[in-house]
């Protein structure tokens, strides 16, 4: 049933975790079972009727990557129900609902001693992230998420129940999965099966040092990165540290330079790294360690709660360590309006055996930079970014990361000109009339 803004379930779907967009859809479809799918298309389309003009249709689990203009022309889709985690540890492999979170999977994995290849936040929708590519803390070992998925069940634009595989008899979900692994996917997908990695001695932890040894430490990782093993997975940020009791007390409210890194095979390989830079400088916080899904999760030091970001990011080369010190100095002047400005190191993680849009890194490093909407104008964000993109424009390996530019309504630079073609191509097939609103990563 479609409910308009007098049911009070219309109010928490219309609030994404990324808040930096308003919505105010005609109506939003609560999707509980994969048959409520074309139920709810039937009653969009009497919807059309009634009021004389065509709607969109949006689906939305987390919103983490909201951005979109979502008004009265559109109807939202709220797949966040649809939380089935069934884990078969023999097979390595996880067959989840589209709505359930990393940290719900990641929670039944690992009592198999397996892990989902989960990103930065635990609060992320499998859906979403895994479509965008997934980025996430075991990268460097095993890959893209994009590249583990290994179907999706969704439906087309006439509420058709179809099933996306590389070995599907229908050439049309044959390409699908090929869409759905980082071209954002096509259709409305309600359950996704992936496989899983194991994580033998999980090592996590994020470390934070006041900004007067930035150039000190910054030249150390510049140096070092290159060499950590090849298991470890880390980002360097220059973070404003909220003023919340988590953090150690002369840091809240002040920039830090913040360490965040991984290993799932062992604390060895990441140990020339921190000790490295701790022979600099002792961290004021020091988490690294054994640790659970949980606490891999919680390294990137991302806010528990919605906050009104706005992204910019890129991939970038192997020249990245030479830009680093100028990068974060950019991050550290009087009007630079972000609360972080990061550089995630990926080079040498594996490329998916499998074919999909985007099922290997583009490049060696990612550049990202937040800012609040909360804290800043949006004009004076833009301008911010502008200056960063004067120095990593020297790195630009030539795409972005598309799910990690917050609050964009279209990524235009996260696929190439042929990828979005053919990813174009495979949405026009299984939604026609363009009822589904396009992912952004095909702006």
């Amino acid at each position: 049933m479609l409910l308009d803004e007098n049911d009070p379930r219309y109010a928490a779907v219309t609030r994404p975790h990324t808040s930096s967009v308003s919505q105010h859809p005609v109506r939003v479809a609560i999707i509980g079972t994969a048959a409520d799918l074309p139920v709810a298309l039937r009653e969009v389309a009497a919807l059309e009727r009634s009021v004389g003009r065509p709607l969109r249709v949006v689906p939305q689990a987390t919103g983490h990557g909201a951005g979109a203009l979502v008004d009265e022309s559109v109807v939202i889709f709220d797949t966040s129900a649809l939380t089935e985690v069934s884990i078969d540890p023999d097979a390595r492999t996880a067959r989840v609902g589209a709505g359930a979170t990393w940290s719900a999977v990641n929670r039944e994995a690992q009592k198999h001693g397996l892990l989902g290849l989960a990103g930065s936040a635990p609060s992320v929708a499998v859906s979403g992230y895994t479509f965008g590519g997934g980025i996430g803390w075991l990268a460097r070992r095993d890959g893209l998420a994009s590249g583990s998925l290994r179907a999706v069940h969704y439906v087309d634009s006439d509420g058709r129940l179809r099933i996306a595989r590389d070995d599907a008899e229908d050439e049309v979900d044959r390409e699908a999965i090929w869409s759905f692994r980082g071209a954002g996917g096509v259709g409305i997908a309600h359950t996704l099966e992936f496989d899983l990695v194991p994580a033998p001695d999980l090592h996590a932890g994020a470390l934070l040092w006041p900004v007067d040894a930035l150039p000190e430490l910054v030249a150390v990782w510049s140096r070092v990165i290159s060499s950590v093993g090849a298991g470890v997975s880390s980002s360097l940020s220059v973070l404003h540290v909220p003023p919340l009791p988590a953090f150690p007390e002369e840091l809240r409210g002040k920039p830090a330079l913040h360490l965040a890194l991984a290993d799932p095979d062992g604390p060895a390989s990441a140990l020339p790294l921190i000790e490295a830079l701790c022979d600099i400088a002792e961290p004021v916080m020091n988490t690294w360690g054994p640790t659970d899904a949980a606490g891999l999760a919680r390294i990137h030091l991302d806010p528990p709660a919605a906050t009104p970001a706005v992204g910019d990011a890129r991939w970038l080369d192997a020249s990245t360590p030479q830009i680093a010190a100028q990068l974060f100095s950019e991050a550290l002047t009087d009007d630079a309006a972000v609360v972080m400005v990061e550089l995630r190191h990926l080079a040498g993680a594996p490329a998916s055996t499998r074919d999909g849009a985007v099922v290997a890194p583009p490049g060696h490093f990612i550049y990202h930079a937040v800012g609040s909407l909360d804290l800043f104008s949006r004009d004076r964000i833009d301008a911010t970014f502008v200056r960063l993109r004067s120095v990593w424009s020297s790195a630009d390996a030539g795409t972005a990361p598309g799910s990690w530019i917050e609050g964009a309504p279209h990524v235009p630079h996260a696929l190439s000109e042929d990828l979005r073609a053919r990813a174009g191509s495979i949405a026009d097939v299984i939604d026609p009339q363009h009822r589904f609103l396009r992912s952004r990563l095909l702006g």
